[in-house]
């Protein structure tokens, strides 16, 4: 009897060593990323790597300090075992935050020094299937996970203006106001329960032109699939689903010139899915305005015009070519105020936002520069010197891009802006003859 006992004791302590070590194994699954990550809803994984390749789990790259994205330098605390480890040369997947190419490792003043060089996908896997669907979602929860940064504006008439950017981590909403070569310049992102995120855009020149941007645009659904066979990238695809939104654009000039600019709006909100607990998607939403102006002294031109619309747009690469998927449905463009233009001559104002602009990266990889809907409303007025006719328009034009680099995956022939829609539509002032 004490011998069966003791088999059962010895049987019950094995039992619960296998447990401990079996729940230890996998530190990334043990880690909760809900707070820092958006975790999909739906996501598939399966990979095999090529020689001369490696993963650092995501608990070793917790011990990350600093990291150089320009210059591919990681310094680690000195407890990095696994990174003190690694081996030049390796392509090297570090968990939950980038793909590089070993070229040195050292040790210096206590810490754990790596230095790297860009790697690409294909350099990694041999075979991948990689798929996820993830909800983007603005609720409280949503905005406390989300990374915003801020800088000061680049207005882009001539040369360019540099701006440095300032992180603010954890903030419910977003609001800036600067001044960039005599414009006024206010930006403000503002999150609303049920899902929405309000945003209001302005600028303004003192006493010469007044402009405002009032929307939202909601939650929505990210998808994304990665194919891999034979170390070559077979398809990849992107697309933002359920995306509704709204936009009035209102805006009044007084002689205002050609003062033509793209005033870039230094705010970005970051929010990362992390596929598999492995892999980051980063989606960064910014905004940009755009001014073309040709109202001379004396003159002036104003409008105002709303868009509200449904989309799923996005783009699709297979085959070795790229074509574009989705589009807009239930849009509906009307005038919400006067658009008129009073002119000795031939005079207008055109603006546009564009707003949704996002940027998708992969394992810090920029692979989506751009996936954008660009609004842009105007006035114009021809008062027709020869035969006094004046031709009065009023126009809101809308319209989705998407600028694709596939060089991560390892596709270099495809890099190239992609038109997903464009929709137009057009007023006529009464007593208007515009040659149509």
């Amino acid at each position: 009897m004490k011998y069966f006992a003791s088999i059962f004791r010895n049987f019950i302590l094995i039992a619960l060593l296998l447990f401990v070590f079996s729940c230890g194994s996998d530190k990334n699954k043990s880690k909760d990323f809900s707070k820092t990550h958006i975790i999909p809803k739906t996501e598939t994984f399966n990979a095999t790597q090529k020689e001369n390749t490696t993963r650092v789990s995501a608990s070793e790259v917790s011990k990350l300090e600093q990291y150089n994205s320009e210059t591919g330098t990681y310094i680690f605390s000195d407890d990095a075992d696994e990174i003190e480890d690694l081996e030049v040369g390796k392509v090297v997947l570090f968990e939950t935050h980038s793909l590089r190419k070993i070229t040195a490792v050292k040790k210096e003043a206590g810490k754990i020094i790596v230095e790297s060089e860009y790697a690409r996908l294909t350099d990694y896997f041999s075979e991948a299937s990689i798929s996820y669907s993830a909800n983007v979602a603005w609720d409280k929860n949503g905005i406390a996970a989300t990374k915003v940064s801020l800088g000061q504006p680049i207005a882009i008439m001539a040369t360019p203006s540099l701006f440095m950017a300032q992180e603010v981590e954890n903030e419910a909403s977003v609001s800036i106001e600067r001044e960039i070569r005599g414009w006024k310049v206010g930006f403000e992102l503002e999150p609303e329960s049920g899902g929405k995120l309000n945003i209001t855009l302005s600028a303004e020149k003192e006493h010469v032109c007044s402009i405002k941007a009032e929307g939202f645009i909601s939650s929505f659904t990210s998808t994304s699939t990665i194919e891999i066979g034979n170390g070559e990238t077979q398809e990849f695809s992107y697309q933002n689903d359920g995306l509704e939104g709204e936009v009035e654009l209102k805006f009044a000039a007084v002689g205002l010139g050609s003062d033509i600019a793209i005033l870039e709006i230094p705010a970005t909100l970051e929010r990362t899915i992390l596929v598999q607990g492995i892999i980051p998607v980063t989606l960064r939403l910014k905004a940009n305005l755009k001014i073309y102006p040709e109202v001379a002294a004396g003159t002036s031109s104003q409008a105002s015009m709303k868009l509200t619309y449904n989309s799923n747009f996005g783009f699709s690469y297979g085959n070795g070519s790229m074509s574009t998927t989705g589009g807009v449905s239930n849009d509906t463009a009307e005038q919400t105020g006067d658009s008129n233009t009073a002119t000795a001559g031939i005079a207008g104002m055109g603006v546009g936002v564009e707003f949704p602009r996002f940027e998708v990266g992969i394992l810090g990889n920029t692979v989506v520069p751009y996936l954008l809907l660009n609004t842009h409303a105007s006035s114009y007025l021809s008062t027709g010197l020869l035969d006094n006719r004046p031709c009065h328009t009023a126009t809101l034009k809308y319209e989705a891009h998407a600028g694709v680099s596939m060089d991560f995956l390892g596709v270099m022939s495809v890099n190239n802006d992609y038109k997903i829609f464009e929709e137009q539509k057009r007023w006529t002032a009464e007593g208007s003859h515009c040659g149509d």
